[in-house]
């Protein structure tokens, strides 16, 4: 399973000789006008136009005609076993010489690795060289040469992610090793099978009653909340208030399901409601493996999630600082405003063990198994790690020391 995101047909732009070595960024937009394009290498200054012929007696020249690829697809993410084609349409009809270029980050230019023709309906397939199989990540496009009718064509850039460069032996049912940063998914296993998710559900409750309120909002506890199974609120809470922060410290640092049922009620004004924005959430983040029931994650039909989806709601959380910030935190204490006082320690065993470790958020029921999202730093990227359905609790921890190494080993 991977993160790989099929990204609708790119618009296309204009730049320099295609099979010359250029120093454009692979994100960079290159544009084009009426005119003939300038060769981006080019820093000599354009001569004044001559006008001792007059207009009439210039030769006309026929406009040359703009090229478009079609079907290109610009995000893989494969194994390396795999073989990568793709199959494209270049426009207008007719022979053109396609050019599949590598971007080399270490000196900023392209270079062409391989040649192709199209067929006189303009259509070719691509099959990208095996080169990309050595690398995380890399970088290519599609480039065709100029004709005496036709302009030069650069399309989009093409992401290849290789993942699962070597095998690493879980005892988790899923398993996924996300970038936090860019989205790329370098390991996976079962990574898009939906299962219960336990607790990691709070990540979802704690983001929308991050984006929904202010820290500083004071959440009355109303008796369903306080009466949650694995609660820490208790009937002395009832009719207290808690600030939001300090419940979002409850909810994700010890797992504490009354608090994020509070939050719910809070945010959406029932736990119906809340749960149908958490539903809706997951699907503008790309979540398609998701089904919520509940703002804690106890088990219950239909409830739970992919490793998948919840690297792409993990991601969100650790976007935010002040989410972020909790989930790094060992313990906390406060007090409501009723002056109960309250000191939550976190259930990540990996905090302070490892360097690099700051988050996220742990999860058990019977039905999920155990579960952790984690985020790891390493050589200044944070990478997501998630592994649902382990048998155990120390399996979990030892998964995610396999996931570990994995990205100290290819990083």
């Amino acid at each position: 399973m991977a993160l790989a995101t099929a990204l609708a047909c790119p618009s296309l732009a204009f730049a320099a000789d295609p099979t010359a070595a250029t120093t454009v960024s692979p994100t960079e937009t290159v544009t084009s006008s009426e005119t003939t394009p300038v060769d981006p290498g080019d820093t000599s200054t354009p001569s004044e136009p001559d006008t001792s012929q007059s207009a009439s007696s210039a030769p006309s020249q026929p406009a040359k005609k703009q090229l478009r690829i079609t079907g290109l697809k610009t995000s893989f993410t494969k194994t390396p076993k795999s073989t990568i084609k793709d199959a494209v349409k270049i426009s207008p009809a007719g022979k053109h010489q396609v050019l599949l270029q590598r971007y080399n980050p270490a000196t900023g230019k392209w270079s062409t690795k391989a040649k192709f023709t199209t067929a006189s309906n303009g259509k070719v397939t691509l099959k990208y060289p095996n080169t990309w199989r050595k690398t995380n990540s890399s970088t290519w496009r599609v480039a065709v040469k100029a004709t005496s009718t036709t302009e030069r064509l650069i399309s989009k850039s093409v992401t290849i992610t290789t993942k699962n460069r070597s095998s690493v032996k879980l005892k988790a049912k899923s398993a996924v090793i996300v970038n936090a940063a860019t989205g790329q998914t370098y390991f996976t296993k079962n990574e898009n099978t939906k299962r219960q998710n336990a607790s990691t559900t709070k990540m979802m409750t704690a983001l929308l009653a991050a984006e929904r309120n202010e820290l500083s909002d004071r959440v009355t506890i109303t008796k369903q909340a306080a009466n949650t199974d694995y609660s820490n609120l208790g009937q002395r809470s009832i009719g207290d208030t808690i600030t939001v922060k300090n419940l979002l410290h409850m909810a994700l640092i010890p797992s504490d399901n009354g608090a994020a049922e509070a939050l719910a009620i809070h945010t959406a004004g029932s736990e119906k409601k809340f749960v149908s924005l958490m539903n809706k959430r997951a699907k503008e983040l790309g979540c398609t493996n998701t089904s919520f029931k509940n703002p804690h994650g106890l088990a219950q039909k239909g409830h739970g999630s992919s490793a998948h989806d919840l690297a792409l709601i993990a991601r969100e959380v650790l976007n935010r600082n002040d989410l972020s910030s909790i989930v790094k935190k060992k313990s906390y204490s406060f007090r409501s405003t009723n002056g109960i006082p309250y000191t939550v320690k976190s259930t990540n065993k990996l905090l302070g063990s490892i360097k690099g470790i700051h988050g996220v958020k742990t999860g058990f029921t019977n039905a999920a198994g155990h579960c952790f999202v984690g985020a790891f730093k390493y050589k200044g990227n944070t990478y997501v790690t998630v592994v649902l359905g382990a048998p155990t609790s120390d399996a979990r921890w030892s998964d995610t020391k396999k996931l570990i190494k994995y990205v100290k080993k290819w990083f």
